[in-house]
């Protein structure tokens, strides 16, 4: 039994049926593009917050290593605040007064040893020897001394340094008595910092030393300050990391007499208060 079969020719294509052209419906297309931009917009969301998050994190990092950094340098150089090299000499011939301010704009009475110049604090100290150099990196001019030997005519560059400390361009500044403009970065991240005074009577520099009362601001004759308190606020160098969360630390700061002016919470920057205290103990017993 023989079949028969239709012929083909050759180079002939066979057509397809309708069903096997057809593509993806524009419905289905929607649907593909919609759950497209939705794992688009879950995962911009992610990165997002994450980035922001990583931003506070480092704001956080930064502000709390500079506050560290600041509180022990506040104290690492007020404490040398009337050092002097023979300590059985008195403060009146070991700090003589000065006849007019000196380059940095400090200027103390006899036997004064640290004061109030504005906002800023001037110090002033007997070098411990040759080696030691102040915030400039100026020389003590005291070669020639033996240790614990007090220089005859203590005076800037010969026995005694000055230094000044102040706040400026986000950072604490020690401005040198020799110089008459600008400083040394000794502190980043610092908007402003705010002193207390421990005040005591000094009308004689071996009588009894004491605090007794905290003072702010200009004090009254006659006193002399002992032991400090101080407020220092500090701000991230990025901006826009808060991401709208409101801080109590402008208002803290402000409570706590600091300048309300160096306080900005509209730039998102992130702030942080620290605070501490100091005895002076040159001028103290």
């Amino acid at each position: 039994m023989s079949h028969k079969f239709p012929l083909k020719r050759r180079g002939s294509v066979i057509p397809r049926s309708r069903a096997a052209e057809q593509g993806i419906s524009l419905v289905e297309l929607m649907v593909a593009i919609a759950v497209g931009l939705i794992v688009i917009l879950i995962a911009t969301t992610i990165y997002m917050e994450g980035l922001r998050n990583f931003g506070f994190r480092t704001s956080q990092s930064e502000n709390l290593g500079n506050s560290r950094y600041t509180l022990a340098t506040l104290e690492n150089e007020f404490t040398k605040a009337g050092y002097r090299r023979d300590p059985t000499q008195s403060m009146d011939e070991a700090f003589p007064a000065d006849a007019a301010a000196l380059p940095n704009g400090c200027q103390f009475a006899r036997g004064e040893a640290i004061n109030i110049n504005g906002s800023d604090l001037c110090i002033r100290y007997q070098p411990r020897d040759d080696s030691e150099k102040d915030c400039a990196g100026s020389a003590a001019g005291i070669a020639g001394l033996k240790p614990y030997e007090a220089p005859p005519a203590p005076a800037l560059g010969a026995g005694l340094f000055v230094e000044r400390y102040k706040v400026a361009g986000n950072a604490l500044v020690c401005q040198a008595g020799s110089q008459a403009a600008g400083g040394e970065e000794v502190a980043a991240g610092v908007q402003g910092v705010f002193f207390e005074f421990g005040v005591g009577k000094g009308s004689d520099s071996f009588a009894m030393r004491q605090v007794e009362a905290f003072k702010s601001g200009a004090l009254a004759a006659g006193d002399v300050i002992r032991s400090l308190r101080y407020s220092v606020l500090l701000a991230s160098s990025a901006q826009r990391v808060t991401g709208g969360v409101e801080s109590t630390v402008c208002a803290r700061w402000e409570a706590a007499g600091g300048a309300g002016a160096s306080c900005d919470a509209s730039k998102g920057q992130l702030y942080q208060l620290s605070s501490g205290s100091l005895t002076l103990r040159n001028l103290m017993p």
